[in-house]
């Protein structure tokens, strides 16, 4: 009877179902829990144990004598795949702790195939090198310097502008490559971009670049590799004529000299008014260097400074007059003896007078004490004339 009441009760039911579902739950995460850890230790096996393999760009090394071969030719970067275990590909992707390099050290000047190696790329992985070889050429180096040349579009200035002499933070630069690239440099390039209607001065910052007579970039190494280059630009709204004062530059032949005349006497110069304002002459330095006879050069002239916008002419005729040093020796030397016995017949006729003046000087003086002893004299007598009188008087007295 008990019995049957206690399953009549509902609250019986309800209990014994929560600890069913309990038991169910329970059982369920269970099998989930260990299906969860099975397959991260699978994972973790997996990925010990499993391959992987990498591709990577790196830079190439050179083993070389850099102070006495330049080298072109070959890349900057090479490709380098690795294969292996997951854990040891990924550590040295991320570290790079390795290097791939061509050995040149054991080379003579010339083209050469050479097979690329490496160093420091762990034993247990493969890897394979792309390209395997590199084609390079070693050449004797040289070094030398060169100035500075500015290329810029004026016609991207405003009407009534031009550009005055560039600065630059450096003049000249240390260019150094293959001998042959060096001995074909022509000059080192700036050039400047002008922006479209630019009515002020503008700076830039610009790659240098080596050209031959062509125009071609020839493969050289420039130091510094930039230069800060600043574009002065100035209104072109005033005129000046200035003559043109010829000087001589460089060294002349040994026993000649020069003499420079031109059709052109003045030139006019255009550009700010403070800048024309310190200009009277335009000099004109014409190169005498291993001039031997008399010749006609074009002088192309220079800008004297930043305020300056435009020289018109721009380039004039000079005729260079040679002649020997020695003739004008001889002729000076002429001079001088002319102007010399000139001076010793000054100084004999100069002696001359003064002994005349002396001689007449002590005549004078002679004839002057002469009379001056004849009146004395006259004087004494009539003095004794009258003494004697006197006497005379006195006695009759």
């Amino acid at each position: 009877m008990n019995l049957n009441k206690l399953l009549d009760n509902r609250v019986v039911y309800q209990i014994l179902a929560l600890g069913f579902a309990i038991l169910l739950f329970a059982y369920v995460n269970s099998d989930k829990l260990n299906t969860t850890r099975n397959d991260s230790n699978n994972t973790d096996t997996t990925m010990m144990s499993s391959d992987k393999s990498e591709t990577l760009n790196v830079d190439l090394k050179l083993n070389v004598n850099s102070d006495k071969y330049f080298v072109t030719g070959y890349p900057s970067k090479v490709k380098v795949k690795l294969s292996g275990p997951n854990a040891l590909v990924t550590t040295t992707a991320n570290t790079r702790n390795f290097s791939v390099y061509a050995d040149l050290s054991k080379l003579k000047p010339g083209t050469h195939n050479v097979k690329l190696e490496q160093s420091g790329i762990n034993k247990d992985l493969n890897y394979e090198i792309s390209p395997q070889t590199i084609k390079v050429t070693l050449s004797q180096r040289k070094t030398a310097n060169f100035p500075v040349q500015y290329k810029y579009d004026t016609d991207s200035l405003a009407s009534g502008y031009d550009v005055g002499k560039p600065e630059a933070d450096q003049q000249v630069v240390s260019v150094t490559g293959a001998k042959k690239d060096i001995d074909d440099v022509a000059e080192v390039v700036a050039a400047v971009e002008i922006p479209q209607g630019t009515r002020e001065s503008i700076t830039r910052q610009v790659l240098l670049q080596a050209v031959d007579n062509s125009g071609k970039i020839l493969n050289v190494v420039i130091t510094p590799q930039t230069v800060r280059v600043k574009l002065p630009v100035h209104s072109t709204s005033t005129s000046k004529k200035v003559t043109l004062d010829f000087v001589s530059s460089g060294t002349g032949v040994k026993g000649k000299s020069y003499k420079f005349s031109s059709d052109v006497k003045e030139v006019t110069l255009q550009g700010t008014k403070s800048a024309l304002a310190n200009i009277s002459k335009l000099e004109v330095p014409v190169s005498v260097e291993d001039v031997d006879d008399s010749t006609e050069k074009t002088i192309t002239l220079e800008k004297p400074n930043n305020g300056i916008t435009k020289i018109t002419p721009r380039t004039v005729k000079v005729n260079v007059g040679v002649s020997n040093s020695s003739d004008k020796d001889d002729a000076v030397e002429s001079s001088g003896e002319t102007s010399t016995t000139s001076t010793e017949r000054s100084e004999v006729l100069s002696s001359t007078s003064s002994s005349q003046e002396e001689s007449s000087a002590k005549e004078s003086s002679a004839s002057s004490s002469d009379s001056v002893s004849s009146s004395t004299s006259s004087s004494s007598t009539s003095s004794t004339t009258s003494t004697s009188s006197s006497i005379s008087n006195q006695d009759d007295e």
